[in-house]
């Protein structure tokens, strides 16, 4: 079963969007930007491109009750798509959210230190369930790259660290296209062997 994903990144400065006696407080930015490929490291320290593609996540919004969390702390809910207190909408840029944050310890902890710009990144989880591996050109030099084609939205997070961080379904999946890449390459030798 696939693993759920979390990607932290500066998709766009995370925001306060609504202060006053009167109204809620809301917090939103971009959760995810599209098209846009991001170096990433796996645990061993290998390089590759990610990047997710334009409507990735549409029929995930369609399907989820997708959560906003602090720091991805899922004992810390800021809202939620059922309770309409979070609210997505996908446009050509990418992914973004806005969330009406309680009025609780950590919901007005977040209020406060997003309107602080102490944290001003924004986070993501997902499941993985479409993604194609290539290899591509980077700087002068043969990379691999993952295009996630279409995964489940699980949640968003406005998060103090805003850097992509890798993950162990993305090492498993880097390695299996490696080794098919190995398996194509033997092949290709076999054949040629065959008829030399």
């Amino acid at each position: 079963m696939p693993e759920k994903e979390i990607r932290q990144l500066t998709a766009g400065k995370i925001e306060v969007r609504a202060i006053g006696e009167d109204e809620k407080k809301t917090i939103g930015g971009y959760a995810v930007k599209y098209n846009i490929p991001t170096l990433m490291r796996d645990r061993w320290g290998d390089e590759f491109l990610e990047e997710i593609s334009s409507g990735a996540f549409d029929k995930s919004l369609q399907d989820r009750n997708q959560k906003a969390l602090w720091n991805h702390d899922s004992s810390k809910p800021l809202g939620s798509v059922t309770a309409g207190t979070l609210r997505f909408n996908s446009d050509t840029s990418g992914l973004n959210y806005d969330v009406d944050v309680p009025d609780n310890s950590y919901g007005n902890d977040a209020f406060v230190s997003v309107q602080r710009g102490d944290v001003d990144g924004s986070s993501f989880g997902f499941i993985c369930t479409d993604n194609v591996w290539s290899k591509v050109q980077h700087e002068g030099r043969e990379i691999y790259k993952r295009s996630i084609i279409e995964a489940e939205l699980i949640e968003v997070s406005p998060c103090t660290f805003p850097a992509y961080e890798s993950s162990q379904i993305s090492v498993r999946s880097l390695d299996g296209f490696k080794e098919e890449q190995q398996a194509k390459e033997l092949r290709k030798k076999l054949i040629l062997k065959t008829y030399l």
